[in-house]
C-alpha cells in the first residue's frame, strides 16, 4: 500500500484550519483579525537557538577555492562582471530597492500580484506584528543572533567593487552608499538575511514555496547586480541563511511563535482576498509559474560554475535540515523527509559542496517543499513523476483578481542592455530605515500545531461545538424575550 501527499492535499489540511478560523471568529469580538503581537515574556525568553554558532565549517571550502582553484575564481569575477553590466533598467531598480528596504517586505511580490499587495499593505499598517517581530530588517527575531560578519571577518575577502571597480556599472539611488562598505564579500549578509526571512515566509505559505524562494534568488541575485557581491557570496548567503532558520526550526520552543505567526499571516491573506486561500492562490497571477520558479531557484544554487569534484555521489544531509519540511510535509517523519531532501538534491561536485561533512550548498529547499511523495509500504519514500498528480493551489489559473497597487519606491538607477528572464513586478517599499551595517544578516520530529491533522480533527469538533453553543444561547434568548412578553 502506498500513501500519496501532496501540495493539493496540504493545501487542503490548510484551508479546513484556517477557515475554522474564520468560522471561530464570528463568535467573538473580531478574535481572528485582531493583531495580537507576541507578548513580553515571549520576546525576552532565553530561546536555545539564540546561542552564538559558527557558520564558517559549512562554507570553508572557499578558502581552497582562493589558494587552489584560479581558474573557478576567475570564473566567479567574469560572472559577477557579466550580472552587473547586463542588467536591465527594471533589474536595477528592483536591486536598490532590495539593497536598501526590508526585504521580508520587498520580496512581497513573490506571493503573487494580488496576495503580495494584501501582505505588503498588512505589513505597512501595522497589522502583522508577529511576522514583524521574526522577519523584520532591524531586529527579526528568526535571524536577530545570526550575524554575517564573523564570517565575513574570518575570510575577509574584498568585494567587486574594490579589486576590479573599472569593469563594473555602478548602481545607485541618488545620495546613497551601494559601495562605501569595506567589510567582506564572502558570504553576503543581504542574500543570508534574505533567506531567512524567505525561506520563513515559505514555510508558512508552503503552497508557494517555489515562487517564494524564486523571488529570495532574486534578492541574492541582486547584489551581483549591485557589483556588491560575488555568485560565490551569494551562494554561501542562500546556504547560511537557511541554516539560520533550521537552528529556529529545529528549536521546538521557538517554533511556537513561528506557528503563532504562521496563523497570523494566513488569516490576514484570506481576511484580505476574502476566500480561501487555496483559491487566492488559484486566482492570483503569481510571480512565476511552478516549473519556471523551480528551474531559476535551481539555476541560482550553483551558476554557472563547473563540477570541481565527481559526480553522483551520495548527498550527506545536514543533521536537522529536515526541519524545513515541517509545514511542507506534515505527516512524514523526521526520517522521511530527510529522504525528500536526499532525492531532491541538486548533483555532487560544484563549488562550495562540503560533501560528506553535510552539503548546504546541495539542499534545493524549493523542490523539496515542492515534492509531490509517496509513502511505500516499507516506510521510505519515493517521488511522484511529474504529471502523475498536479499540483492544484500553487499553479495559478488565469482569471485576474483586482489587485491592490503596492507603493513603489522611486529610486535612480543607471540604465543598461541586455535583458535577462527575471519577473516584472512592481518593488514595495521598506517598513524600516536601513539598519547600520546593511550587509550583515541581522543583529526535529515536530509538525507544527497549525498543520497537524490531529489538531484539524480537533478545530473541527471545537468549531462544531462552538456553533452548537452559540445557537443554542440563541434559541434561549429568543425564548427568554417571549416569556417576558
Amino acid at each position: 500500500m502506498r500513501i500519496t501527499t501532496s501540495r493539493r492535499r496540504l493545501a487542503s489540511t490548510l484551508a479546513v484550519t484556517t477557515g475554522l478560523g474564520v468560522l471561530l471568529s464570528g463568535f467573538g469580538a473580531g478574535a481572528a483579525s485582531a493583531a495580537e503581537p507576541f507578548t513580553d515574556d515571549q520576546l525576552a525568553y532565553d530561546y536555545p537557538s539564540n546561542a552564538d554558532y559558527d557558520y564558517v565549517p559549512i562554507m570553508d571550502q572557499f578558502s581552497w577555492l582562493v589558494t587552489d582553484r584560479p581558474d573557478i575564481i576567475a570564473l566567479n569575477d567574469s560572472q559577477t562582471v557579466d550580472i552587473n553590466n547586463s542588467a536591465t533598467p527594471e533589474q536595477v531598480e528592483r536591486a536598490i530597492v532590495d539593497q536598501y528596504d526590508d526585504m521580508s517586505v520587498s520580496m512581497a511580490d513573490g506571493l503573487g500580484a494580488n496576495l503580495g499587495a494584501i501582505y505588503a499593505e498588512a505589513r505597512l499598517a501595522g497589522e502583522l506584528p508577529k511576522i514583524d517581530a521574526l522577519l523584520a530588517k532591524s531586529g527579526g527575531l528568526v535571524g536577530y543572533y545570526s550575524s554575517s560578519n564573523p564570517s565575513k571577518n574570518y575570510f575577509d575577502y574584498d568585494r567587486p567593487y574594490i579589486r576590479f571597480p573599472e569593469l563594473l556599472q555602478y548602481r545607485d539611488k541618488e545620495g546613497g552608499d551601494a559601495w562605501d562598505s569595506t567589510s567582506g564579500a564572502y558570504p553576503s549578509g543581504h542574500t543570508s538575511q534574505a533567506y531567512w526571512q524567505g525561506t520563513s515566509l515559505s514555510m508558512m505559505l508552503p503552497e508557494l514555496a517555489p515562487q517564494i524562494l524564486a523571488r529570495t534568488s532574486e534578492a541574492g541575485n541582486n547584489r551581483i547586480v549591485m557589483a556588491a557581491h560575488y555568485p560565490l557570496d551569494v551562494m554561501s548567503g542562500r546556504m547560511m541563511g537557511q541554516h539560520i532558520v533550521e537552528r529556529r526550526m529545529s528549536d521546538p520552543a521557538f517554533r511556537e511563535l513561528f506557528a503563532e505567526a504562521e496563523a497570523e499571516l494566513r488569516g490576514v491573506l484570506e481576511a484580505g482576498c476574502g476566500a480561501a486561500l487555496a483559491d487566492c492562490i488559484a486566482a492570483d497571477t503569481p510571480y512565476l509559474s511552478d516549473e519556471d520558479a523551480l528551474a531559476l531557484y535551481e539555476q541560482r544554487m550553483s551558476y554557472e560554475f563547473p563540477q570541481i569534484a565527481p559526480a553522483g555521489d551520495a548527498v550527506t544531509i545536514p543533521a536537522n535540515a529536515e526541519s524545513l519540511l515541517i509545514t511542507s510535509h506534515p505527516d512524514l517523519t523526521p526520517e522521511q523527509r530527510r529522504q525528500v531532501l536526499e532525492l531532491t538534491a541538486i548533483d555532487s561536485g560544484y563549488p562550495l559542496d562540503e560533501g560528506a561533512e553535510g552539503s548546504w550548498q546541495r539542499l534545493n529547499l524549493a523542490a523539496a517543499m515542492a515534492a509531490q511523495v509517496e509513502v511505500n509500504a516499507d516506510g521510505t519514500i519515493s517521488l511522484v513523476e511529474a504529471g502523475a498528480e498536479q499540483p492544484g493551489p500553487s499553479t495559478p489559473g488565469t482569471t485576474e483578481p483586482a489587485v491592490t497597487p503596492i507603493p513603489t519606491a522611486e529610486p535612480t538607477p543607471t540604465a543598461t542592455t541586455e535583458p535577462t528572464a527575471s519577473p516584472t513586478s512592481t518593488p514595495v517599499p521598506s517598513t524600516t530605515a536601513p539598519a547600520t551595517g546593511s550587509d550583515a544578516a541581522g543583529s526535529g520530529s515536530d509538525a507544527l500545531a497549525t498543520t497537524g491533522s490531529e489538531d484539524v480533527v480537533a478545530g473541527i469538533l471545537v468549531a462544531l461545538t462552538m456553533l452548537v453553543v452559540g445557537v443554542t444561547a440563541l434559541l434561549m434568548r429568543q425564548r427568554s424575550a417571549k416569556a417576558k412578553n
